[in-house]
């Protein structure tokens, strides 16, 4: 199913946001440097334009009372040349134009044309007086071309500083991303680690990050629960296959467990030489009739804990039912072994056994086949089958399948 939307990376929420927090910063900063620098180049400007002002008036004012022309014009071109000032005009009183200059070579479309038209729009007003009587009238446009020095190095520092700020904000985004990574990391590595090979006893490390550390603390309690959980049930489920497998009576494996075992025997790679025996309780029935069945069970315990304690370590014992027991003995192909476990499991049957005082004697016949003279498991269960019935019918204490002395 596809997606309706992808979801962002915490990178992306770190970039955006430290983005926004630039971009306001640098604004409302920026903002604030400009209206300041626009103050102080504005009151620069019309104190710089005053101050001129007056100083071309009281040079002005010889000539303008004389009506000297020559002088006035060289006067104005002086102060167009040499100050910043974009254009000067002297009017009579009656307001005709008594002189004019003017710079020629003004761009329209520049820095300065800009800076002229914000600080120096309106021009200075001044009277030309001599002794209390107005010769006329000055009027003078200021120049912005010593502010363009400045303005142009404002434009530098906020470049500079746009850069400087977004270089900053780029390094702190990344450090504070890498930093935060590196510990949300551990706990994604830590928990796909613990995904994968069901290792609930590991932990998540600590951080230095407090709502990180809350994470992994609850993370770790989560796991200790898991581990918890995942051991009972280990333990459930090993004492229910335990159970599956074994006799309740006398905890030898049963007739399930015995059949893996044999099956084994057939499904390795090479063959396996070993025997089976089958054990079968003479007349049981009738230890249960007379002793009644608790004391059937304390036999059936007490004959197959002597059983087991004579056979070899790697011997398989089981309990098929009833008064029904089987052996597997590993690397037994010579009839010689067999007839030697025989003798001491007949041994186990040799005294009586006491219940309550009383004594009950038991016997026991045996039946034995070779893996090597059958293919199948199911011919070699047949064949100790057969050699069990045959011990039954002449009376004997074993039969090993093919015939052999019996003892």
């Amino acid at each position: 199913m596809k997606q309706l939307y992808t979801p962002i990376t915490l990178h992306q929420l770190f970039t955006r946001s430290q983005l926004t927090i630039f971009v306001l910063t640098f604004t409302i900063c920026s903002a604030i440097f400009l209206v300041i620098s626009t103050y102080t180049m504005n009151a620069y400007a019309k104190s710089s334009l005053n101050i001129l002002t007056e100083a071309l008036n009281e040079r002005i004012q010889p000539a303008v009372v004389f009506n000297d022309r020559l002088t006035i014009n060289q006067i104005l071109n002086e102060y167009i040349q040499q100050y910043p000032i974009r254009a000067i005009e002297i009017n009579t009183p009656d307001n005709s134009v008594l002189a004019h200059a003017e710079q020629k070579d003004l761009q329209q479309f520049s820095s300065q044309s800009f800076l002229d038209h914000l600080f120096y729009s309106q021009p200075i007003y001044m009277n030309i007086e001599h002794n209390q009587q107005n010769f006329g009238k000055l009027i003078v446009y200021g120049n912005s071309s010593e502010l363009v020095i400045f303005f142009h190095k404002i434009l530098l520092a906020l470049l500079i500083g746009f850069i400087l700020l977004l270089a900053t904000a780029y390094w702190a985004v990344n450090s504070v991303y890498q930093y935060l990574m590196q510990s949300i990391r551990m706990i994604v590595e830590s928990a796909q680690t613990i995904s994968v090979k069901k290792n609930y006893n590991m932990r998540v490390s600590s951080s230095d990050i407090q709502e990180l550390q809350a994470l992994s603390t609850a993370f770790n309690g989560l796991l200790s629960e898991i581990e918890q959980s995942n051991h009972t049930l280990l333990s459930e489920n090993n004492k229910l296959l335990h159970q599956s497998k074994h006799d309740p009576l006398t905890l030898l494996p049963n007739r399930s467990f015995f059949y893996q075992e044999l099956f084994k025997l057939f499904e390795a790679a090479e063959p396996q030489n070993a025997a089976v025996l089958l054990l079968d309780l003479n007349h049981f029935k009738n230890v249960n009739e007379k002793f009644g069945h608790l004391a059937g069970d304390a036999v059936l315990r007490a004959s197959s804990y002597c059983v087991k304690k004579v056979l070899p370590e790697d011997a398989f014992f089981s309990r098929l039912g009833g008064d029904e027991f089987a052996i597997i003995l590993p690397n037994s192909c010579v009839s010689a072994d067999i007839t030697h476990h025989c003798q001491r499991i007949q041994e186990c049957f040799a005294s009586t056994f006491i219940f309550e005082q009383q004594n009950i004697s038991l016997s026991i016949s045996i039946g034995a086949a070779f893996t090597h003279k059958a293919k199948t498991p199911e011919e070699l269960i047949a064949n100790a089958d057969h050699a069990l019935c045959k011990a039954k019918q002449l009376n004997e204490k074993w039969y090993i399948y093919p015939k052999l002395d019996n003892k």
